[in-house]
């Protein structure tokens, strides 16, 4: 069993009695585990990751999709996960079951799993999806609109690039073509390979 497979085995038995009664799969991360060049970090899976049991796939996945093509790689290339692997929901005012933000006790229950699955793979370079995982590695007073498209460090050391969240341009187009420069300033840093 290789060490992520283990981690994710270990996660499993932790989290399976926390919730009785309550249908709350884990999705994990997926991709390249070996050093890849880029791993990027969302906030937690939604309704089509978690009946797919893969993170990105719904439809902010379609924008990962086309950040993908913008950095010239594919989702084999690098490693995909999210701070929170259950999907954090509500029931909305229609009474349909909907998406929100992960709350106190999920970050502070998934955020030393996110630690140790970051030690395991070991990317070159950490890309965080929005204010969740860009808090949750830099702390609370940290905001994405202060830094996105830039390089920050971590603790451990590992060269942290933020972006805004995929989803955030379907709810404001706006953010579009800043998130594309962003992306683009990351390209080329990692061309260059002296930014980083």
């Amino acid at each position: 069993m290789t060490e992520i497979k283990a981690l994710y085995a270990d996660m499993q038995k932790f989290f399976q009695p926390l919730w009785p009664g309550e249908d709350k799969p884990l999705v994990f991360g997926e991709g390249n585990a070996m050093q890849p060049p880029l791993m990027l970090i969302g906030e937690a899976p939604g309704e089509t990751e978690v009946i797919k049991r893969r993170p990105f796939v719904g439809k902010a996945g379609k924008n990962l999709d086309e950040f993908l093509t913008l950095v010239g790689m594919n989702r084999e290339d690098i490693f995909i996960s999210n701070v929170v692997k259950i999907r954090p929901c509500e029931i909305g005012p229609t009474g349909r079951t909907r998406n929100r933000a992960p709350n106190k006790e999920e970050l502070s229950l998934f955020t030393p799993w996110l630690m140790k699955e970051i030690a395991i793979i070991r990317p070159k370079v950490l890309v965080t999806l929005g204010n969740v995982p860009l808090k949750a590695l830099c702390g609370p007073k940290i905001t994405i609109g202060d830094c996105h498209g830039t390089f920050l460090k971590t603790e451990g050391g590992t060269p942290l690039f933020a972006l805004y969240h995929p989803a955030s341009i379907i709810y404001r187009r706006e953010l579009k073509t800043v998130y594309q420069a962003d992306v683009l300033t990351l390209k080329e840093a990692l061309f260059r390979n002296n930014d980083i």
